[in-house]
């Protein structure tokens, strides 16, 4: 069993980025309340719309990890009614990315070394099965769509644009899962998915081997189903996807640390 530390970050002031609770092994933040960005406005949306826009920025960890979520400020950011806000945090509840504590209301899901282990556990098999099952069924337009996504992911790469670099993985996967034609595993995935990109996210903005390894594992993958060869397909998608593991692992960590240094620093 890990010894687990927790430091917690102390803040008077309403901050514009939400502070941070980290240890080794967990990373959330504080009960300040989040910058909710707003790029749009859903003065109509329904729930859904809402909680798509709030995934995408606890995706790219706009909304930090542990962040306070509270009613009133998101009906400011996206200028709707409570009824959308309460709706899209069911949702995102439903989804894994926010929990609802009694008396301290809707927080972002803290990032955990044991949630990745969890989601990993689950992911590497089902990504395996995917793979093999896209090299079976894939039709032309899917082997088309996966390979402009690499070649898109190639150029943002070239451009070192990590998070376009990023966007054309998930659609890369996405596209895979598809091409499976298993309506459950694409039910099943687009689950595990949502809630492992944001520490895929954290390992391409952080670590300098992820991206490279990403493209080149893509390819293999791609290789191995556009060859129609399931069993290479299965195997490559496999070691991807056990390799990522343990350098979001890493990434984790690091970023963790980091987190906990800036808080004793500003203790100090």
């Amino acid at each position: 069993m890990r010894k687990i530390k927790t430091v917690t970050k102390r803040t008077s002031a309403r901050p514009r980025l939400l502070a941070e609770h980290t240890s080794r092994s967990n990373v959330s933040a504080s009960p300040a309340r989040p910058q909710i960005s707003s790029r749009i406005k859903l003065p109509d949306a329904l729930g859904f719309e809402l909680a798509a826009a709030i995934e995408q920025q606890i995706i790219y960890l706009e909304l930090k990890p542990g962040a306070h979520l509270i009613e009133q400020d998101v009906c400011d950011a996206f200028g709707v009614s409570r009824s959308p806000v309460r709706e899209a945090f069911r949702q995102l509840e439903a989804g894994g990315l926010v929990v609802r504590y009694q008396r301290r209301g809707i927080r972002i899901t803290p990032m955990t070394e044991t949630d990745l282990e969890e989601l990993y556990t689950c992911r590497a098999p089902l990504e395996a099965i995917a793979a093999a099952a896209a090299a079976r069924h894939a039709t032309d337009q899917d082997i088309a769509e996966m390979r402009d996504a690499i070649d898109r992911m190639k150029i943002a790469f070239s451009e070192k644009n990590v998070r376009d670099f990023f966007r054309f993985n998930i659609a890369f996967f996405e596209t895979m899962h598809r091409a499976a034609n298993n309506k459950t595993l694409l039910r099943i995935l687009s689950v595990i998915e949502r809630q492992a990109s944001r520490y895929r996210y954290l390992a391409h903005s952080q670590s300098n081997s992820m991206v490279p390894f990403v493209l080149r594992g893509n390819n293999e993958i791609f290789q191995a189903i556009s060859s129609r060869m399931p069993q290479q397909a299965r195997s490559a998608a496999l070691l991807v996807i056990e390799e990522a593991r343990e350098i979001i692992l890493r990434a984790l960590r690091e970023y963790a640390g980091k987190a906990e240094r800036k808080t004793k620093g500003k203790r100090s």
